[in-house]
């Protein structure tokens, strides 16, 4: 089975035709109550992020209308254009969540026709809070944690019994702003040829203002789409990667899971290395298990590693260069040669990270992350050479510390206040305040500078110290 393809090619959900449709019937006709239907399919469609999901066949003007009865068009606009309303159960996965699960609730509990909740082991008071609520909506099962993410989602499928499907983390909530249009954002799909594919995406605002589109979320059940990979876990049919239709809609979760302290408290990074190390193995093909490997791993794993499963992934020759002409063209392009450009960058690889910016400068010219990696390249290259103008002055400075003729100071306190300030760019700031307050003591900042320019540094340091 091949990827769906990445539109919609329907008429009614093609907002161009539908905004052509009002306006011929308009013309033909005259206003009609029907015609409510068509603008609210129009507002309903707009909650769709991205334009090329939506069909843009150009249908002539009056298709619909030449040649038809006043009833007929009524006819139309009411069978495909009526949203049916169908029941959403609402499934959340918890484990010790007593920090958030009830946040989690409260933005839910009104949206959902049934709430499903499996429990992993939780030992905290998660269970108790959800408890409290006395909702009968609210279904607690208990699951055995196996290292499977996908496990724990597609046992929440088979319990749940409403026609969608939605899923929130307990780290997660539901924007208040997007709780009036989910439903219908959700309905609207379910006269579409291709529903049974579709996988519906929110936006997931991260609590550092990160924004991320392509994380499904909502289905329908009888679709028998199911989760796949025991992290990172991916929608699919029949278990074949890129076989659901991914569409962000403009619905916000708020999502802080992935702050440090809490990735910390619950090892998630650990957690998640390890188990899509498993993953790349069980696809040794599939591009996107190793991304997410190499980019939760980036801090721990080996740099040669990352780099030779990042070209296993990105070159079409394995024998040539890294090259726009030698890369495998998938969505994890962009990303793997991104986490190139990092790692040369750390590991200062500049002749490589160079080659890594102007790659990223042929595929997207001007990127954010093209332009991230270039700064930081200078910025490294500049720190290399602060570091090594330090020891050039720490050296002379070591061979000059007898009274030497100079028009500045005869002690060198001119040498040890730069000293200070390139101690102070390297970030050795307790070295560096040494350093300041040795000046100070001895009435040199004043001499040289006749007034404050230094003061700034001065305070900083002061602050750092306390």
């Amino acid at each position: 089975m091949n990827a769906i393809n990445n539109v919609l090619e329907d008429k009614w959900f093609d907002i161009q035709f539908l905004e052509m449709y009002v306006r011929s019937c308009l013309k033909t006709f005259g206003y009609f109550d029907e015609i409510l239907i068509v603008k609210k399919r129009i507002e309903v469609l707009k909650n769709i992020i991205e334009d090329q999901y939506l069909a843009t066949n150009n249908y002539m003007e009056g298709f619909m209308v030449l040649n038809t009865t006043f009833e007929r068009a009524k006819e139309h606009i009411k069978s495909n254009l009526v949203i049916d309303e169908k029941t959403i159960s609402i499934c959340i996965m918890v484990k010790n969540e007593e920090r958030c699960i009830k946040r989690c609730l409260d933005s839910i509990e009104i949206l959902a026709d049934e709430i499903i909740i499996i429990d992993t082991g939780s030992s905290d008071n998660t269970i108790n809070i959800i408890k409290e609520y006395r909702n009968s909506k609210i279904k607690i099962y208990q699951k055995e944690w196996k290292n499977d993410f996908s496990g724990i989602r597609n046992y929440a499928i088979k319990k749940a019994s409403s026609e969608w499907i939605m899923f929130i983390d307990a780290d997660e909530c539901l924007d208040e702003a997007s709780i009036s249009n989910l439903s219908l954002t959700l309905n609207v799909f379910n006269t579409h040829k291709l529903r049974d594919s579709i996988v519906l995406c929110p936006v997931i605002n991260e609590a550092d203002n990160t924004l991320h589109y392509r994380t499904g979320k909502f289905f329908r059940k009888d679709s028998g789409i199911k989760f796949f990979g025991t992290c990172h876990e991916e929608a699919r049919i029949k278990d074949i990667p890129d076989s659901t239709l991914l569409i962000p809609i403009k619905v916000d979760y708020l999502h802080d899971g992935y702050l440090a302290k809490i990735q910390n408290n619950k090892k998630k990074k650990k957690r998640n290395t390890e188990l899509l190390k498993g993953m790349v193995e069980l696809e040794p093909n599939n591009p996107r298990w190793g991304y997410m490997f190499v980019r939760d791993g980036f801090a721990t794993l080996d740099s040669e590693y990352i780099e030779k499963l990042c070209l296993r992934f990105l070159l079409v020759d394995k024998n040539l260069k890294i090259s726009v002409e030698n890369l495998q063209n998938h969505k994890f392009t962009l990303s793997l040669v991104t986490i190139l450009g990092r790692l040369y960058l750390r590991e200062c690889e500049f002749e490589k990270s160079n080659l890594i910016i102007r790659i990223l400068g042929e595929l997207t010219p001007n990127s954010q992350d093209g332009k991230f990696l270039a700064f930081m390249e200078r910025f490294s290259k500049l720190k290399i050479e602060t570091n090594s103008l330090l020891t050039e002055v720490i050296e002379y400075r070591r061979n000059h510390e007898l009274d030497e003729e100079s028009l500045i100071s005869t002690q060198g306190y001119h040498i040890d206040y730069v000293l200070g300030l390139l101690l102070f760019e390297t970030g050795n700031y307790p070295q560096s305040k040494k350093y300041f307050d040795f000046l100070q003591e001895n009435h040199f900042l004043e001499e040289l500078f006749q007034g404050s320019s230094y003061s700034t540094i001065l305070k900083m340091l002061e602050h750092m110290e306390d």
